[in-house]
């Protein structure tokens, strides 16, 4: 083979292998953009009257958001304030979200067992839930810079084709007639 058309036609099959991982990569963003977006329906999550965006089902990442906001502004009212890491893990007798860790200080049941801080308890529930809402939303954006990259490497893909062709066409006679060029010998 000549190795003046050796460097068109590896042109040529790098625009494919880019082609072709552009529209693996939009598939791909396609499909996990479809995937949760999917979870989140199947969740039958509606956003409350006091959200930023009421009474909206929760399927995209403005609902996510929202949804992951009035979570935690309801926690935090409920807390006090307080985060999960600055409660006791036990309540106290004077109903303190605070609560206490010292199982001297804390309020006891009919056993004598220390009672679970039900404030920190409902902190990391919605700790959890939050970081699932807004894990979601990330997803989904991630999904759509999935999709656009893998729309940018198809259009490299063919433009780095295009000029692997156009090279070929350079030196290879029939090619080089197809476009009225004349071929350089």
């Amino acid at each position: 083979m000549n190795k003046l058309k050796l460097f068109p036609r590896l042109v040529i099959i790098i625009g494919i292998v880019f082609g072709i991982a552009g529209i693996a990569a939009t598939g791909a963003g396609i499909f996990i953009q479809s995937f949760v977006v999917d979870q989140l329906v199947a969740q039958n999550i509606t956003t409350p009257d006091d959200a930023t965006i009421p009474n909206a089902l929760v399927n995209d990442i403005p609902t996510a958001l929202s949804m992951s906001e009035v979570i935690q502004r309801h926690a935090g009212n409920y807390t006090g304030g307080l985060t999960y890491a600055e409660m006791g893990r036990f309540a106290v007798e004077d109903g303190s979200p605070a609560g206490t860790s010292n199982r001297d200080e804390a309020l006891l049941d009919e056993n004598g067992n220390p009672v679970q801080n039900p404030a920190r308890n409902t902190q990391l529930t919605a700790s959890g839930l939050v970081t699932s809402l807004s894990l979601s939303a990330m997803a989904i954006g991630l999904s759509y810079g999935v999709i656009a990259l893998g729309v940018a490497f198809v259009i490299l893909g063919f433009v780095i084709g295009g000029l692997g062709y156009a090279l070929l066409g350079l030196i290879t006679p029939d090619v080089a007639k197809r476009f009225g060029l004349d071929p350089v010998a």
